[in-house]
């Protein structure tokens, strides 16, 4: 298996599991260009230059060529998207990934079947950390690296802005995209190391689609470490699990949510 390689610094950045990369396309007289964003398998988009808006990308399909691993070479991911605009399929994306490279990457547009296909815009500016990822139709800025600040744009023109957790020199900050609450909707935290990478912290924040808003995860009071620290979701019990240090004594908070919507403590270990 050969592939053409291209280097993006965010696949430079292990800690991370969002990349944003900027390609172009190959062979159209007039270059097309965009900002392709993905968090592994969700909040992804692309963003046309000239255009005001990102478009949202839903994951089609995703597999894994791990056929040469006993030769020392890495896996290959390969993932499929489908373009929904304006609440209707569009488009596909494909691109192929392993470690530190991206290549293969091609769009289908569906209305004619005409193929166009793009290489990646290498980038010598300095990362500066600011990334974005598109959920629920929410535009979600926040750095990995250089500040602790979260804005939310939503589609109705509102925003709402969050400090996340403290992030320490030298660390990164991992977004993860996952049901928190077991509504069948998709939340997002943001899980910052504190001290080691035994203990971590999470700024997780629920989405309301009655209000089309994220609204922050906390731990009832007098509950917990305060910072939600090394949370886990329990999705067979549908709860949530944090775990923290107090001297030499670890102990585990056990939490599910009422029918309000609300976090009640269950247990403590």
């Amino acid at each position: 298996m050969k592939f053409k390689i291209f280097v993006s610094i965010a696949f430079l950045m292990p800690l991370l599991t969002f990349s944003q990369m900027k390609f172009r396309s190959v062979g159209t007289a007039k270059p097309i260009e965009f900002t392709f964003g993905f968090q592994h398998k969700k909040g992804a988009f692309v963003w046309y230059k000239g255009q005001k808006e990102p478009i949202t990308l839903k994951l089609k399909t995703f597999d894994v060529d791990s056929s040469e691993r006993e030769s020392g070479q890495p896996d290959f991911h390969f993932y499929k998207y489908t373009e929904i605009y304006r609440g209707k399929a569009t488009g596909e994306y494909g691109i192929t990934e392993w470690p530190r490279n991206v290549a293969d990457i091609y769009y289908i547009r569906f209305k004619d079947g005409k193929k166009f296909t793009f290489e990646l815009v290498q980038d010598d500016e300095f990362y500066d950390g600011k990334s974005m990822v598109l959920l629920n139709d929410v535009k979600v800025y926040y750095n990995a690296f250089y500040d602790d600040n979260l804005t939310l744009i939503y589609p109705d023109g509102g925003s709402t802005k969050h400090l996340l957790n403290h992030l320490d020199k030298n660390q990164a900050r991992r977004i993860e995209i996952k049901d928190f609450n077991f509504d069948g909707n998709d939340d997002i935290a943001f899980e910052t190391a504190r001290g080691s990478i035994m203990n971590s912290s999470y700024d997780a924040f629920i989405y309301d689609p009655l209000n089309t808003r994220f609204n922050r995860l906390t731990e009832p009071d007098n509950t917990g470490c305060g910072l939600m620290e090394n949370l886990k979701v329990d999705k067979v019990h549908k709860r949530l699990i944090t775990r923290c240090k107090n001297g030499t004594r670890w102990s585990s908070f056990i939490y599910k949510f009422n029918q309000s919507g609300q976090l009640i403590l269950v247990k403590k270990d």
